[in-house]
């Protein structure tokens, strides 16, 4: 599909390897994958990825939203938050960094191919890619 560099930030293993595995299959490049935001922050300038696969609930300080929040501000990345929370107040903060999905687990290949579609076309559009 693309050659997109994907960082993802999941701290469940088993479920980071199934996107890892999802991503790869769809043709994107995991360029990191780190279990915190504050790895993530850490990680994002090395591994200069183009889209976060970014889970809203994190172990360490910071959660998901807060970690693109901060990467987002030094970074031009797309971000698709991944989630088992779908509560209302976590989805208004999260759509207060304009991601392009905010899709529930367990992660679905389908929902996920259509949000990195559009992260494709956004950067085919900017000029990015």
């Amino acid at each position: 599909m693309s050659a997109l560099k994907v960082m993802i930030v999941e701290d469940e293993a088993v479920a980071a390897l199934a996107a890892e595995m999802m991503l790869e299959k769809l043709g994107f490049h995991v360029c990191s994958n780190v279990t915190s935001g504050e790895e993530a922050l850490e990680a994002v300038g090395p591994a200069c990825p183009d889209i976060l696969i970014m889970d809203v609930c994190l172990g360490g300080e910071l959660d998901g939203i807060e970690t693109a929040r901060r990467i987002r501000l030094s970074h031009d990345v797309s971000v698709i938050y991944v989630t088992a929370y779908s509560d209302e107040s976590t989805r208004a903060r999260a759509q207060a960094t304009s991601p392009l999905a905010y899709l529930i687990k367990p992660l679905d290949t389908r929902l996920l191919a259509q949000a990195l579609d559009r992260a494709v076309r956004l950067t085919h559009e900017t000029g990015l890619a």
